[in-house]
């Protein structure tokens, strides 16, 4: 692997496993995954704080499915970079499977807004990135990529650089090169927000076979709400800033989900209008504050 491959991986490296054990300390606590306990995180622009969140009380329950929505600027991608120990809070605590989240946390898996795909290596090549960063060679790692290249509908683009890809596609890599390490959970970052409505279909469908299969935890930040609410066991909807929780709702839509057809199941109307009454007058709010 060559200097390049690695400097521009090693963001993408961290978050999929392949750096070092996570320092993770202080007394364990049982029935959460994560937990936000009390978080607050400021930044400074110059001289002027801005507080991304406020007083943030949230556990994320094992093999759950959160959504997590809000208006722009709330901090959700911020809460999921504090899980991933991208950054630490300015005040309290975040702690994963009961441990203080004390630096990076390699065992989860965090899937962001941009592929971030190396443009000259293939298919296959981008999905094997982690494991050679690890150390991982040979037949082992032939045979984990040819796994996850199967799993998310990729087989016969192995050889496929990412300019002969389509978007969805392109998500489809991302997505198996955040698996490839299995990861114990998944942090995803409105992964799928700059696709068409037909591809969000299909990457949404793909998650959800992935998820039944799998059951890991899953935290999907997004500003579409519908999609929350079609994927989601519970949606957390985060208010303006500095973010704290506004309410917690249970998605009570029965699994497995149908994506084409859940919309028109009355529960889900009943379950947007809900949702979008807490999050409707923060953005809102927003959009006259601009």
């Amino acid at each position: 692997m060559s200097q390049v491959d690695r400097h521009l991986s090693g963001q993408a490296s961290l978050a999929t496993g392949a750096a070092p054990p996570a320092r993770l300390g202080g007394a364990p606590s049982a029935g959460a995954t994560i937990e936000f306990v009390g978080v607050a995180k400021r930044f400074w622009k110059g001289d002027t704080p801005v507080d991304a969140i406020g007083h943030v009380e949230l556990v994320v329950r094992p093999g759950e499915f959160l959504g997590i929505v809000g208006p722009s600027g709330c901090g959700k991608s911020t809460l999921l970079n504090l899980a991933a120990g991208l950054m630490l809070p300015t005040a309290g605590e975040v702690r994963y499977q009961g441990h203080l989240v004390r630096d990076v946390n390699t065992r989860v898996g965090y899937m962001t807004q941009k592929d971030s795909l190396v443009p000259w290596r293939t298919v296959e090549s981008n999905i094997a990135l982690p494991l050679e960063i690890r150390g991982l060679r040979g037949r082992r790692k032939r045979e984990l990529v040819a796994h996850y290249v199967e799993l998310v509908g990729l087989k016969g683009f192995e050889r496929h650089f990412p300019s002969e890809l389509s978007g969805g596609m392109r998500k489809r890599v991302g997505l198996a090169r955040t698996l490839v390490n299995d990861p114990e959970t998944l942090l995803m970052d409105e992964p799928f927000g700059a696709l068409d409505a037909q591809l969000r279909l299909l990457m949404h469908e793909e998650t959800l076979r992935i998820w039944e299969h799998s059951r890991k935890t899953i935290i999907f930040v997004t500003h579409d709400l519908a999609e929350a609410v079609l994927l989601a066991d519970r949606v957390v909807v985060i208010s303006a800033r500095p973010g704290r929780v506004k309410l917690i709702k249970d998605i009570d839509l029965p699994r497995p989900r149908d994506v084409a057809r859940v919309r028109f199941d009355p529960r889900f109307g009943r379950l947007f209008e809900e949702l979008w009454a807490a999050l409707g007058e923060d953005v809102r709010r927003g959009d006259e504050n601009r």
